[in-house]
């Protein structure tokens, strides 16, 4: 991607992103206090085990199933993100590689390696007075991020490679029917 494209992309999907977060807060609210003003008034015709017997439930779990859709949207407008993150990351790391099994061989090893280094840090750390656990944690997580993001970036090599293979096959299909279909006639 190059930076106008990315520019484009966030000029397009941040005001999405955070209208998703604010009708998911919004409809959270109303799932938290909309049920308090019905409390306990039950709704005729429906016979459903007493927790979902009650207009407060079903308020409750409607809003809750809205403010979830919302977020799912949020999340998936913030891909881009991940994507970018990734390969600033991986360029970081060096990982540059044009080759699909080198790289996804590459990322491997930094995958290893973040965890050997915390799984060898995390005695060490631990044994610092006062600050120990909070630095386990920190490099803990820290780990759990590269690891994710190096796991996405191996993803994201494997698809575009079978998107690749893909393309490539149809256009042989294609050629191979229009080839049998030319000495027909």
């Amino acid at each position: 991607m190059n930076r106008g494209s990315i520019k484009r992309e966030l000029r397009r999907r941040l005001p999405r992103i955070l209208m998703n977060v604010a009708a998911a807060f919004l409809f959270w609210v109303i799932g938290q206090v909309g049920p308090l003003f019905v409390k306990d008034l039950p709704i005729p015709g429906i016979n459903m085990p007493p927790p979902f017997n009650s207009a407060s439930s079903i308020i409750g779990v409607t809003a809750t199933l809205i403010a979830t859709i919302f977020i799912v949207k949020a999340i998936l407008d913030g891909l881009l993100f991940v994507d970018i993150s990734a390969e600033i990351i991986t360029r970081f790391l060096g990982i540059r590689e044009k080759k699909p099994l080198k790289r996804i061989g590459r990322d491997i090893v930094y995958i290893l390696l973040a965890l050997l280094i915390t799984a060898a840090s995390s005695p060490i750390l631990s044994s610092i007075p006062n600050i120990g656990g909070y630095l386990t944690t920190a490099i803990s997580i820290v780990a759990l991020g590269i690891f994710l993001i190096l796991v996405y970036d191996i993803g994201k090599v494997i698809r575009d490679v079978l998107r690749r293979k893909a393309k490539r096959m149809a256009d042989w299909i294609s050629s191979f029917l229009e080839e049998r279909e030319n000495r027909r006639r």
